[in-house]
């Protein structure tokens, strides 16, 4: 289904999924005895994301655990000599280093300590749990999976609830379901939204709908900023791979069928994509996030070489903006750079640059290489999109956040592992 022009074209969708879960089932046969159940673990990640914070974060640091055992115990340490993995050691140096020498160290290095545990799982993605092309495939599909389940969660709020104040939340209370689709999604919509413009038959059909509609429930859950992530990398997808013009005559008409109802008949979207959007822009000192972002500003200069020190924000902001009332403490400065520069500094700036850099340039040269597989295709959008720099964000040191956004990057790292050659298999 993702590298074989044959089950693009001749086969039925039906038998491109019966196909892959059977290829998913032999390359689990074939593991060791020991690290079958682990695969099966990790497969299984998408849905712990659909349950709550905790059991998605026991599941990511398991993982990640496991892998670092695993490497000492087979004395395997090949991993380490890639561009970005050292990049992502040299950005975690620099937050601890941030951290002891901060105003509160033992709080900022037990946050700086256990943040690593992400791009771990990344490297355990890419390096171990994904490194067969037949299980990272089969990930893609069990990330499919769970998108559709958060759909229908969501269309049955919709029916049950109905929505309130713009949002669709429920179950869960606060902003999972916009982060589930954008984030840990956005792998599996990719790949979607390249299969609906370069596949054919039923399979182009059924990736088109199901984009649009995880598109559509995107906008009911009133996520903005994930919203223009999507859509963004729905274009980007859409130009990455087997461009076929004349599908947007079937595509864009889809899409709109199912984006257009809703600002019509659903009241108040329409304002909270447009007016409330451009007005909450960080462009002029009326924005709220203006002000957020502007708090960052401050601290930065507080502390320009290292910060303040790794996730301290949200404590010392109060005392760094007081009696400065043209700017707002939060939480967090609601931009990933912006908060690089208040919490480890213009160091940890670069250090952040470098290693997302990294990350994005490993995936380019695996584009160029295997250009004929949608996989290896598409994978560079997820980190370019979801560390794009000119857009807010959540916390880049919290849990939550850091859930959704590194099980999507690891899954785009896997794709390091896709070689040309592999294309007529």
């Amino acid at each position: 289904m993702f590298d074989s022009q044959k089950s693009l074209g001749g086969a039925a969708l039906w038998d491109d999924l019966q196909h892959l879960i059977l290829d998913a089932r032999a390359a689990l046969a074939g593991l060791p005895k020991w690290e079958k159940p682990v695969h099966i673990f990790w497969l299984l990640g998408p849905f712990f994301l659909l349950i709550e914070r905790s059991p998605a974060d026991v599941w990511l640091s398991i993982l990640a655990l496991a892998f670092v055992l695993r490497s000492l115990f087979q004395r395997d340490g090949t991993w380490l000599s890639h561009g970005w993995v050292r990049a992502a050691f040299i950005f975690w140096i620099v937050c601890l280093l941030s951290a002891s020498l901060s105003s509160t160290p033992n709080y900022s290095l037990g946050e700086a300590i256990s943040w690593f545990r992400f791009p771990l799982f990344a490297m355990a993605t890419a390096f171990w749990l994904g490194r067969d092309k037949r299980l990272l495939y089969a990930m893609l599909l069990s990330t499919g999976i769970g998108m559709m389940l958060m759909t229908g969660i969501l269309m049955g709020e919709m029916l049950i609830e109905g929505q309130k104040h713009g949002r669709l939340t429920w179950p869960y209370g606060d902003l999972v379901p916009g982060n589930y689709l954008a984030k840990a999604g956005l792998p599996a919509f990719c790949v979607m939204v390249a299969l609906a413009v370069g596949g054919k038959g039923k399979t182009a059909f059924t990736m088109g709908v199901l984009a649009s509609l995880s598109l559509a429930l995107s906008v009911l859950a009133g996520e903005r900023v994930n919203l223009v992530i999507r859509i963004c990398s729905g274009v980007m997808a859409f130009l990455s791979w087997r461009i076929k013009w004349q599908r947007l005559l079937t595509v864009v008409p889809i899409f709109f069928a199912l984006i257009v109802p809703i600002f019509i008949f659903q009241g108040g979207i329409d304002s909270r994509f447009t007016l409330a959007f451009i007005h909450d822009l960080p462009t002029g000192a009326s924005s709220d996030y203006y002000m957020k972002m502007g708090g960052g500003i401050v601290a930065f200069f507080d502390s320009p070489l290292l910060g303040i020190g790794t996730a301290n924000y949200r404590d010392l902001c109060p005392d760094i903006l007081a009696g400065n009332n043209a700017f707002r403490c939060d939480n967090h400065p609601h931009n990933f750079y912006i908060q690089f520069l208040a919490e480890i500094g213009i160091l940890g700036f670069l250090a952040g640059l470098f290693m997302i850099s990294a990350m994005v340039i490993s995936l380019f040269r695996v584009r160029y290489a295997n250009k004929q597989n949608v996989v290896a295709a598409t994978a560079y959008i997820v980190p370019l999109g979801l560390f794009f720099p000119l857009q807010s964000t959540a916390d880049f040191f919290g849990q939550w956040n850091n859930i959704f956004l590194w099980s999507a990057v690891a899954l785009s790292m896997a794709a390091i592992n896709l070689r040309a050659e592999e294309d007529s298999s």
